[in-house]
């Protein structure tokens, strides 16, 4: 489900933005090369604060996520982006949480996506 160029983006650095609606709508924003994507398809994302995120996600679990990249090429030129549409969940234990606490030991929970849609946007 995730598309090829998607991975390529993600291998180059760039802001991910991740917008929660709760109450209000809220974006928080991490890096390209945090995000995990695992083999069946799931978005980790390791998450130090993100309380806003993680209260909106108890309230309502669809999320939207963008990342991008000026390196690789878009439709008519260098640069592209995607709009990953989902669910999430904060995770603070079990396999994918151990997995991303290896990679940042700083954490205190994972964000995981499951996306729905994916659509490149640039």
């Amino acid at each position: 489900m995730i598309p090829e160029k998607l991975l390529e983006v993600l291998k180059h650095e760039g802001v991910v933005a991740i917008v929660s609606q709760g109450d209000t709508a809220h974006v928080v924003n991490s890096w390209n090369s945090y995000v995990t994507v695992t083999k069946d398809g799931h978005l980790l994302i390791p998450a130090g604060r993100m309380k806003q995120t993680e209260e909106n996600v108890k309230m309502n679990p669809q999320v939207l996520l963008t990342a991008g990249s000026r390196e690789i090429p878009g439709f008519q030129s260098m640069g592209t982006g995607f709009l990953v549409e989902g669910t999430a969940v904060f995770l603070d234990e079990g396999p994918d949480f151990e997995v991303t606490k290896e990679r940042f030991p700083w954490i205190r929970a994972v964000l995981k996506i499951t996306p729905l849609t994916v659509n490149q946007t640039l």
